[in-house]
Order: C-alpha cells, then structure tokens, then sequence
C-alpha cells in the first residue's frame, strides 16, 4: 500500500480557513484523486479518469503543460482533451505525491509511445487552488529546448500523430 493510499479518502469537503469559508477541496479528497489517476488513465477510464478530476476542480482551471508554452484554460482542456490527445501513446506510474496547504504536487514516470519506440521521461506536476477552489496546474518534464511560448509543446512527443 501506498502513503496515497493510506490517507486517501472520498468526495470533497470544504474546510474552514481563518473563519472563511475555502472552496480548496480537503488532502482526503486530493490523496484519493491522486491515488486513482494513473490506474483511471492506464486503464484507458476517461469518463472516470475525468469524473476523479472534477471532484479537485470545484472552479476554473488554468494549465501550463509544460511551464515556458502558452496557458491552457478550462476543465475539458486540462482533462478530456488531454485524455484523447495523450493516453493511447502514454502510460503513468505514480512516484511520490505531496499534500501540502492549498496545493498538492505529484512526480510521475511517464512513458510515452508505441512499442518499438518507446521513452521514458519524469514529469513534476503541481496544482495550487485559490480559496474559490480555482486550480492552477503546473507541469515539468524534458522538452527541447527550442520549444517555447508559441510552440507545439507536443510534437515531439506525438510525432505526427495530433
């Protein structure tokens, strides 16, 4: 058993900042989306890979994928646009995931591709909500280092598969 598993707990809950009220989503319920993530998406899970996502999302959310490129907005772009673009060539293990405060960070091995090629990357992603329970979705991994804010973060990896 897993550290995310032995604290993972069900649903959100809204918990009591300094008197007001916080839309954050409570650790058990960011523990027990984490500790469902990679199974839900390995298992190819979309309609509750995503259903795991919105029990986190109570607002908007913003998403650099990775840092450096342009801003993603919206649920459906962090969640089933990045299901349909990515999960036929990419599986996810789970390393360590973080609960600290109002955000949660996560490092994933990834391997993206289709057999004989191929790779093998580690991603740091992190989230962070304000109190109205808006997440902003950061992620790290390799990429060269020609791409930058107008580019296709993806290409090299998808390889004209888009």
């Amino acid at each position: 058993m897993t550290v995310v598993n032995e604290f993972a707990g069900d649903g959100w809950v809204s918990e009591w900042f300094d008197g007001a009220m916080s839309a954050v989503p409570s650790r058990q319920a960011r523990l027990a989306h984490a500790a469902k993530h990679a199974e839900l998406w390995n298992a190819g899970k979309k309609a509750e890979w995503v259903a795991s996502w919105r029990t986190i999302c109570p607002g908007e959310v913003r998403m650099f994928d990775p840092v450096g490129t342009e801003e993603k907005r919206g649920f459906d772009a962090a969640t089933s646009d990045a299901f349909d673009m990515f999960q036929s060539i990419l599986t996810i293990k789970m390393i360590t995931v973080q609960v600290n405060g109002n955000e949660m960070a996560w490092v994933c091995e990834n391997h993206f591709g289709t057999e004989p090629n191929v790779q093998m990357a580690y991603s740091i992603e992190t989230f962070a909500w304000d109190d109205e329970g808006n997440l902003l979705i950061k992620t790290y991994y390799p990429m060269p280092e020609t791409v930058g804010s107008d580019s296709d973060p993806y290409a090299h990896l998808l390889d004209g598969r888009q």
